[in-house]
């Protein structure tokens, strides 16, 4: 009995079903007051034979529902032989306008309330309503037509009070049951959020120890290469270590991606706007995907305006992302032809403009029905393409891209054609902070250029970046043009790749020339000894105007069979200055030491807090380098510690903290606490030259 009383009424039947065997029940319990009124009434037998019918039908629909679960059908069904056959009959038959009958109608209401719902309810409650009223309306004319008094016969407890009680009966259990399930689904459900808020504290803890773990060696990695860069090292040695530290970024990238996803889906970013280089920004996208692209048959071009601002102020690390991804996507999906770059701007005011990206691509394209899905977290644009290509990639790229975009307050668009390529658009308003061009040659009246290449693409992309430079070009396709235009006499420059030098030229001719020679050449392609210089592709206003104003380092053909010369090429110097760098991890702490080195500090080391206290008593300092995560006494713990020292320096030295944390809201978090400024693992060197003129007394920089 009991099991199954907790069967039809415990707390994990589902509600319809209990409101269900609620409403039978009472339904029952109405059967049996109404037979015994019957009785005391005398009414005759067609009330017991509509009485019976009911209770077959009834018995009928309830095994029905207990066997197919459909409550919702067999409820109605109920509903609708009491409203239009028993209750009607039953109160027609007794004859009486203030008829018990009447008051039973209650139970039917009850049971549409709380067992069933859209479509059959509403068709129920007017079925209620029309059987009623017709019920009413021909009792009274019955009445009338016999001339007796509508309150003749009326029995207090027979037709009021009884079926009160039962329908009231029929409601509090019918409240109790819903009360009591929904505090159970409540309780399910507050469990449930606390077991996926354990769930999500575990997994920002587990992501931001991984972060730590993997920024931690990739800022020793990418500081050691700027430490190398900085030296007189070949040209090959150079683009080596270029390609190391550009693997890095797109690691770190990755590693963005997944942090950004983990916080609300990917579906809020909190933008973190600084000052920015864009040429450097650009020039870092373009050779790593270069790298990319080293062994590919895949060609990339690149078109920047150069008299887009040179700096900008925004989030250059979600900036990066967006570019790495979309030009990431155009790589995975192409395996001929080429990718075209191009950066421009548009509606320019005093103090800010938007910058729009076209990223162009001849790649497997995407088909119209994957379009809509693009943008959405874990979509692969070719999973129904090339299986060889469900594999590559978390499929968060293009969803987190978009969210950075929106939220810089941007927009991106894609077109695209099946079997044939894509084209990626998309804009990022952002503020100037300086507004001189980016790529800007002086005396550029005075220089002309030939362009000898066989790949067309590649002259008529370089063409229009020459042009939009204000120098003059002209192409070629053989010896012939060439020594034209050499004899002409307007141009200084031949643009040349190695194919066309050894193929189509006469070198004699060519070498009496008074034209500079300038050999074109791949990313991974050896270093000529032919020729002025170099220019490695893809061209671009960039590294055109960097070779156009002397700024490529002309001791590229230096080998390394003496240690070279350490030639310091950071813009910020300083004088009389002292540093302490606390950080657990030694290769940091000796690579943090040399690039402050460089600037002219005088620096001091400490591997944990205790040791950096101690130094901190017995020297000033100007400013503090100190780790977050460190094992015994954290960053947080040693600042507040050298703030409590009783000397004035202490109170008021600038403390940068350098962490490898980069969830959102851990950059508040550390200000919060004390610190200054911010510097993400890896390090950049810019990033931290900046820190250096932001907080370093004026007197000290040179």
């Amino acid at each position: 009995m009991q099991s199954s009383f907790k069967k039809w009424f415990g707390a994990e039947t589902p509600l319809e079903e209990i409101n269900f065997n609620i409403g039978m029940v009472f339904l029952f319990v109405s059967y049996a007051a109404s037979f015994l009124s019957g009785i005391y009434m005398h009414l005759d037998y067609r009330f017991y034979f509509l009485i019976g019918i009911g209770m077959i039908l009834m018995t009928f629909f309830i095994g029905y529902a207990s066997q197919s679960g459909k409550y919702q059908i067999a409820s109605f069904a109920i509903v609708t032989i009491f409203e239009v056959v028993v209750f009607p009959g039953t109160y027609i038959i007794d004859g009486r306008f203030m008829s018990f009958m009447i008051f039973y109608y209650i139970i039917v209401f009850l049971l549409i309330v709380y067992v069933q719902e859209g479509r059959l309810r509403i068709i129920s409650y007017l079925l209620f309503c029309i059987t009623l009223i017709l019920s009413v309306v021909y009792t009274y004319y019955q009445l009338s037509l016999r001339g007796m008094i509508l309150s003749s016969g009326v029995n207090i407890y027979l037709d009021i009070l009884l079926p009160l009680i039962i329908c009231s009966l029929f409601a509090i259990c019918g409240t109790y049951a819903s009360i009591r399930y929904y505090k159970t689904e409540s309780a399910k459900a507050e469990e449930s959020r606390k077991s996926a808020d354990d769930v999500e504290k575990s997994k920002d803890i587990f992501l931001m120890n991984m972060s730590h773990e993997i920024r931690t060696p990739m800022n020793a990695i990418m500081s050691a290469g700027e430490i190398m860069l900085s030296k007189n090292i070949s040209g090959d040695t150079q683009n080596n270590v270029h390609h190391i530290t550009n693997a890095c970024r797109a690691l770190i990238s990755t590693l963005d991606d997944l942090m950004i996803f983990s916080k609300s889906g990917g579906e809020i970013i909190e933008m973190q706007e600084s000052e920015y280089d864009l040429m450097n920004l650009l020039d870092d996208i373009i050779n790593m995907i270069s790298v990319r692209l080293m062994d590919s048959e895949v060609r990339l071009y690149v078109y920047i305006d150069p008299y887009i601002p040179k700096r900008l102020y925004g989030d250059v690390v979600r900036i990066r992302q967006v570019f790495i991804n979309i030009l990431n996507n155009a790589v995975k999906y192409t395996k001929q032809g080429h990718i075209i770059l191009r950066v421009v701007m548009s509606d320019v005011m005093t103090d800010r403009m938007v910058l729009h990206a076209d990223v162009t691509d001849t790649g497997i394209g995407i088909k119209e029905e994957m379009l809509p899905t693009l943008f959405k977290d874990f979509s692969r644009v070719a999973d129904n393409i090339n299986e060889s290509l469900k594999a590559e990639g978390s499929g968060l790229g293009l969803s987190i891209t978009k969210n950075i975009i929106n939220a810089c307050g941007g927009d991106i668009k894609v077109t695209s054609e099946y079997n044939k390529g894509s084209v990626f658009s998309f804009d990022l308003p952002q503020r100037i902070a300086d507004s001189s061009p980016i790529a800007v040659v002086e005396n550029c009246n005075d220089l002309g250029v030939i362009i000898c290449d066989d790949d067309t693409d590649m002259k008529e992309v370089l063409t229009d970046t020459l042009r939009a430079m204000r120098i003059k070009c002209t192409t070629v396709t053989n010896s012939e043009e060439m020594n034209s235009a050499i004899r002409e006499g307007i141009y200084s420059h031949l643009f040349i790749t190695a194919e066309c030098l050894e193929g189509s030229c006469d070198l004699p001719i060519l070498m009496g020339a008074n034209i500079t020679i300038v050999l074109m050449r791949n990313v991974d392609d050896p270093e000529e000894a032919l020729g002025d210089g170099t220019i490695v592709k893809p061209l671009s206003c960039l590294n055109i105007a960097r070779y156009f104003d002397n700024q490529t380092d002309k001791a590229k053909a230096l080998t390394a069979e003496s240690e070279p010369e350490e030639v310091s090429q950071d813009s910020v110097h300083v004088s009389g200055a002292r540093a302490l760098v606390v950080e657990d991890n030694i290769t940091n702490l000796l690579v943090s030491e040399k690039l402050l080195t460089r600037m002219g500090f005088e620096v001091s080391t400490a591997s944990n807090g205790t040791t950096a206290l101690s130094l901190a008593k017995v020297m000033s300092f100007d400013i503090l380098f100190i780790d977050f995560m460190m094992t015994g006494m954290n960053g947080i713990d040693t600042l507040r510690e050298v703030r409590k020292l009783n000397a004035d320096w202490a109170k008021r030295v600038p403390c940068i903290v350098l962490t490898a944390d980069t969830h959102e809201g851990a950059k508040q978090m550390l200000i919060n606490a004390g610190f200054d400024d911010y510097l993400a693992k890896p390090i950049d060197m810019e990033e931290m030259e900046y820190m250096v003129t932001r907080y370093l007394p004026g007197e000290k920089l040179i």
